[in-house]
């Protein structure tokens, strides 16, 4: 997907990505947080006081103020900011609520819902972003969480390479082509999301890398072994990511396509590919945390996000809304959900097996990972020349 570019376009070294939290309904909070890889900055824990009530809401009449819901809302999410502001604008205007938003990776939110409470209660209202299974391990917030888009595996392309046209990658295979060693900038699957959506697609069969298509197998994980032997960029969340493709230190960042998408739009500087093979697909998930401070909002929020206004908000954001009676936004060259072409692994059986892959990518990533068959030929090896001695 080629978007037009509007007039007056920075270059892309000079667009930078932010993390940030942010207020809804009122003035927005300053950039929070230190600076790590790739000039990203890191979100702070969320605002436990909120500076600015929500005005009175439509034409300022007194009714329509009476009529809100009101109050407060402390918001986890890893979305992307436009989406995230999208949702939340409409949300604050409809609902009266003034919402304070802390955004990070998926990781990063667990870390901080396990890392204490605000006056005996969870410090977050409402998580949204990334699969129910990143917070299994979270007291209060694994249960009630409810699908609300769909998120897909897609490559992020740097303008220059799409222009080559020989150079662009069409499947993951085609990222060991050696004109992109070092070029490939992919998220860690252990701290977010689009990382593992990627990961579980390069392990499958229908990535084209793996003949027996089981994740995990020799094939699968010699390819990423060989992937980042290359020097691919080991990002830590799609901001990260993405932000190394703006910089010039990555020509392919392994994303979401929605925030492949929004980018393409906002610096029309960039493309969107699916990978032709196959594709990593997940559901993202919401839910109030519960015992949370402001539980009527929660439940507000996530029945917004969930409902029929909320969906059609995500779809024109360039996410991908599941509800059926609302379509993904875009051009012809954006494909449908049918038209999707599902990795032939199936998401619950990689799920289970969540511990054991991450393991292994461990050690891939250290550098410490042999396959299973060269140790299985070594013992036999060695067992023979024991024979042999003896």
């Amino acid at each position: 997907m080629s978007l037009p570019k509007p007039s007056g376009l920075p270059r892309l070294s000079e667009v930078k990505l932010t993390r940030r939290t942010l207020v809804a309904g009122g003035a927005a909070l300053a950039v929070a947080g230190a600076g790590v890889a790739v000039g990203v900055t890191r979100c702070s824990r969320g605002a436990a006081d909120v500076p600015v009530e929500p005005t009175a809401g439509v034409e300022g009449s007194e009714d329509a103020a009476n009529s809100k819901l009101g109050g407060k809302l402390s918001l986890y999410t890893s979305c992307p900011e436009e989406l995230v502001n999208a949702v939340v604008a409409r949300f604050s205007q409809d609902a009266g609520v003034t919402v304070a938003v802390t955004r990070g990776s998926e990781a990063e939110l667990v870390g901080q819902l396990l890392d204490g409470d605000v006056a005996g209660k969870p410090a977050a209202d409402v998580i949204w972003g990334g699969e129910s299974l990143w917070y299994a391990g979270v007291d209060g917030a694994s249960s009630g969480l409810e699908p609300v888009q769909r998120e897909v595996g897609a490559f992020a392309l740097a303008e220059g390479l799409v222009a080559s046209k020989k150079e662009a990658p069409a499947a993951y295979a085609d990222l060991l082509v050696a004109s992109l060693a070092g070029r490939v900038a992919l998220c860690n699957p252990a701290s977010c999301e689009a990382g593992w959506l990627h990961l579980v697609a390069m392990l499958s069969e229908a990535a084209g890398v793996s003949a027996g298509g089981v994740p995990g197998d020799d094939v699968s994980w010699a390819f990423v072994q060989e992937l980042l032997a290359a020097g691919a960029v080991i990002c830590a969340d799609e901001d990260a990511a993405l932000q190394a493709l703006l910089d010039g230190n990555a020509d392919v960042a392994l994303v979401s396509e929605q925030c492949a998408r929004q980018l393409a739009r906002r610096t029309g500087q960039t493309t969107v590919a699916w990978p032709e093979s196959a594709v990593g697909v997940a559901d993202a998930c919401a839910g109030a945390v519960e015992g949370c401070l402001n539980e009527r909002q929660a439940t507000a929020f996530v029945e917004f996000l969930a409902g029929r206004d909320g969906q059609q908000v995500v779809a024109d954001a360039l996410a991908r809304p599941v509800a059926d009676d609302v379509q993904v936004a875009g051009g012809d060259d954006v494909p449908a959900n049918d038209d999707v072409e599902v990795v032939a692994t199936d998401a619950d059986a990689a799920a289970k097996q969540r511990e054991e892959i991450l393991a292994v990518w461990a050690r891939v990533l250290a550098g410490e990972w042999t396959p299973a068959a060269a140790g299985d030929d070594a013992a036999e090896d060695g067992g023979e020349a024991g024979e042999a001695k003896a």
